[in-house]
């Protein structure tokens, strides 16, 4: 009984905590391979504080806090210098205006034979870009809250989506 209880206890804290979490390790993590890895070793951890009846008053708050201590045991101290934005403010806006307006970008890239060349090639950027599809695709976050959960201006963010998807395109082969 004690145990379905937890159970119970468990699930609606990962129900209530689950997407908030897993955006905070994306945009914490230094490699995107890392993050199921620190999503798992989080929830475990708040099982454990379960099982020892810890009050928990914020529990978005609270599971954050243990996901950013995973995170930082994860990456030991060299976890703030990998999370510490390299972008240049001087961006090629040339790309977007090359880009059609009718232009369907899902379609053109998403195809389930591709999808795992597209994360091979993926892990060959730099890892904002890799956030930045994966906060984009997998998640569905607009531009605007992926530019701020990265501290990133929106132009960034969409310039390097859209030159990524280029050169994506131009590396499956298809055109514009």
């Amino acid at each position: 009984m004690i145990n379905q209880i937890n159970l119970n206890k468990f699930d609606d804290i990962y129900d209530k905590t689950y997407n908030d979490v897993l955006k905070f390790v994306i945009c914490k993590c230094s490699n995107i391979e890392d993050v199921n890895d620190i999503i798992q070793e989080t929830y475990v951890e708040v099982y454990k504080k379960i099982l020892k009846n810890i009050d928990i008053n914020n529990i978005n708050s609270f599971v954050i806090g243990i996901a950013k201590n995973k995170i930082k045991k994860h990456y030991g101290l060299l976890y703030k210098f990998k999370t510490i934005s390299i972008f240049s403010e001087k961006d090629d806006l040339s790309v977007l205006d090359k880009i059609p307006d009718d232009t369907n970008i899902e379609e053109i890239i998403i195809n389930t034979t591709d999808i795992e060349s597209i994360w091979n090639y993926l892990k060959h950027k730099k890892i904002e870009i890799q956030k930045i599809f994966y906060l984009y695709y997998n998640l569905d976050i607009t531009i605007k809250e992926i530019s701020k959960y990265l501290d990133l201006s929106e132009s960034y963010v969409k310039t390097n989506l859209y030159r990524t998807l280029k050169e994506l395109q131009e590396f499956l082969g298809r055109s514009c």
